[in-house]
């Protein structure tokens, strides 16, 4: 009888143990980062529209764009050329190219050209191609606006030679170039734990804020406006308010006879 008792008593036992190891897992489970997309991300509108610039070179670009709220996007890349298959040591006659997604619900094409005068320095020729200064319009509409906006430039600033052509293509740039200095910042392991594939993390909003953040862009108000849509954890949120607050620069890029420190 002792036996029998004994027997069930230790049946009980395991049962509870596998009860309550489960419980732990399925809290777990509900807790990880790795199923669970920030905020940010799942507040993307649907109609987005598409702009693509040219600034002398693309990782600081892409920064300075992916900061700006109404920015959904970004990706770097090559196109204005004839090559095909383009690579960052293979570029052919391509451009630098940041490609930009945006919802004109919040922001404006007009207000991403102001960004896009405001981020370089048009008024020096390019020593290469590679990184001159151009405008990709993708219908009429932005063609007019960047012929516009150039005029003005002119006006206030001397000659221009930023080309204004029309979009024919464009082909991504190599991982490591996508969001570059957030893959140099300590926040790279909280988007890796949270997109388990590239394409999935080049769609995200929140990378593209954070790389612009960590890059030396965006506003302090800005970000305590948005940071808790970004997924991350409480230590990576603290340590990006404490980054911003603090910084003392942005990384630059300027198109010119100076050689862009990317191609060192």
């Amino acid at each position: 009888m002792k036996i029998v008792i004994m027997g069930a008593v230790l049946i009980l036992t395991v049962v509870v143990i596998l009860v309550y190891s489960k419980g732990d897992r399925a809290e777990l489970k509900s807790g990880e980062r790795e199923h669970a997309l920030p905020p940010i991300d799942l507040a993307s509108s649907r109609e987005l529209k598409t702009a693509t610039f040219a600034m002398g070179c693309f990782w600081g670009v892409e920064a300075r764009f992916g900061v700006i709220p109404g920015v959904i996007r970004t990706s770097i890349g090559y196109a204005g050329g004839t090559t095909e298959n383009p690579t960052y040591h293979a570029i052919g006659d391509h451009i630098e190219t940041v490609q930009v997604e945006y919802d004109p619900r919040v922001i404006s094409y007009e207000a991403l050209l102001e960004l896009f005068w405001e981020g370089h320095v048009p008024t020096t020729p390019s020593w290469k191609r590679q990184y001159m200064s151009t405008i990709f319009y993708h219908d009429d509409e932005q063609k007019q606006l960047a012929l516009k906006s150039r005029d003005r430039e002119e006006k206030m600033r001397g000659e221009i030679y930023t080309e204004i052509m029309p979009f024919t293509g464009f082909y991504l740039a190599e991982e490591y170039h996508q969001k570059y200095h957030l893959r140099q910042s300590g926040f790279m392991s909280e988007f890796e734990a949270v997109y388990p594939s590239f394409e999935e993390f080049m769609g995200s909003t929140a990378a593209a804020r954070v790389n612009g953040y960590v890059s030396g862009y965006g506003t302090l108000a800005d970000l305590q406006e948005e940071i808790e849509r970004y997924g991350l954890s409480s230590t990576g949120e603290k340590r990006l308010l404490e980054l911003v607050q603090n910084r003392s620069g942005t990384s630059t890029c300027t198109v010119g006879s100076e050689k862009p420190k990317e191609d060192e």
